[in-house]
């Protein structure tokens, strides 16, 4: 695979029918030449429940020295409480000394130098995809000096991580519905050239198809020359949803004819019972350390829609400050929780 085809790996993310294992295993194959330094890449798909610890659901490691490998799980599970939880703040792409606040000083960090140092590994990089609904997946890849993620990086690895979390969120819906219940079927279908050929639901609208119809020449138009051509822009222009609601997803026929259907997908997020469910979904993804013009790009909103919301929320909860609105809300959850 081309290094800078970074359409493979949302592709792969979207494979919803595969089984666990199948699923985390050919995303570990795509992203391996994006990340790999000499010390291979863990992925893993977890699940953390409201401020919680993440619980590992399922992990696969691909290219790590045998050695390495029998000790990852637990180079994690050692570390402090408050630090394991730092990637799932501070994501969605972030290097281990960054996480800790540390330059030349993670050098001398005593997990670090128990565990990783003595195989040459002296950081890593956390791509941590991750949404409210406390699901998620993720990779972690060793690096063999300090680094810190450029903002190409951030920007980057931000909007594959939007897809890969809005992928995990589908597939366990879609494990969860039995066959025969009317909102397992897509509420659109459409062939590439983005004519319609069924809609259902909110989807019937004259608003909606046109979204949809838009979202679809746009996905199309990253599969073609541009993802080779302009990767950057071919993953700008293929939201993570559409209109905060639906996932185009490809679905082929027997005969071998290919249509993008439309599932319904939206984010379920806790929060304080002022806010809207909206205001809830936005404030629950900028807690998770995503700025706004990335909320933006997994919601598939406008960026101006975002600022909006955040600024009601804010107004609704009375406070001032992002930091502000944010401490309230966990503060709300960790008391609902107990």
């Amino acid at each position: 695979m081309a290094k800078a085809d970074l359409l493979s790996i949302v592709e792969a993310a979207y494979r919803v029918e595969l089984e666990d294992a199948t699923w985390l295993a050919g995303l570990a194959e795509v992203v391996l030449p994006h990340l790999d330094d000499g010390f291979g890449v863990a992925a893993f798909e977890f699940y953390r429940p409201g401020d919680g610890l993440p619980e590992v659901v399922q992990r696969c490691h691909l290219g790590i020295p045998d050695k390495l490998a029998a000790i990852y799980p637990t180079i994690f599970q050692t570390m402090d409480p408050e630090i394991r939880q730092r990637p799932f703040r501070m994501g969605p792409c972030i290097t281990g000394s960054q996480m800790m606040g540390m330059r030349r000083g993670f050098l001398d960090e005593p997990h670090m130098k128990q565990y990783a140092q003595k195989f040459g590994m002296y950081d890593s990089l956390w791509i941590t995809a991750a949404e409210p609904s406390g699901r998620g997946c993720g990779f972690h890849a060793g690096r063999s000096r300090l680094t810190r993620a450029s903002a190409a990086q951030v920007r980057q690895w931000g909007r594959i991580a939007a897809h890969l979390s809005t992928a995990v969120r589908l597939r366990h819906a879609l494990k969860g519905l039995p066959s025969g219940r009317a909102d397992a079927e897509p509420e659109a279908i459409f062939d590439p050239s983005g004519k319609i050929h069924d809609a259902t639901g909110e989807a019937r609208s004259e608003h909606a198809r046109d979204l949809l119809r838009r979202a679809v020449l746009m996905l199309e138009k990253s599969r073609g020359p541009l993802r080779t051509k302009d990767p950057e822009k071919s993953l700008a222009i293929r939201k993570a949803l559409v209109a905060g609601r639906w996932s185009l997803v490809d679905q082929i026929e027997q005969n071998g004819e290919r249509y993008i259907v439309a599932r319904q997908n939206e984010p379920t997020a806790p929060g304080p019972a002022l806010l809207s469910k909206r205001e809830k979904e936005i404030v629950g993804y900028a807690q998770l350390g995503h700025h706004d013009k990335l909320i933006a790009y997994e919601l598939g909103i406008a960026h101006s829609t975002v600022r909006v919301l955040l600024g009601r929320a804010k107004a609704k909860l009375g406070v001032r400050s992002r930091k502000e609105l944010l401490d309230v809300c966990r503060g709300a959850a960790r008391a609902k929780a107990n």
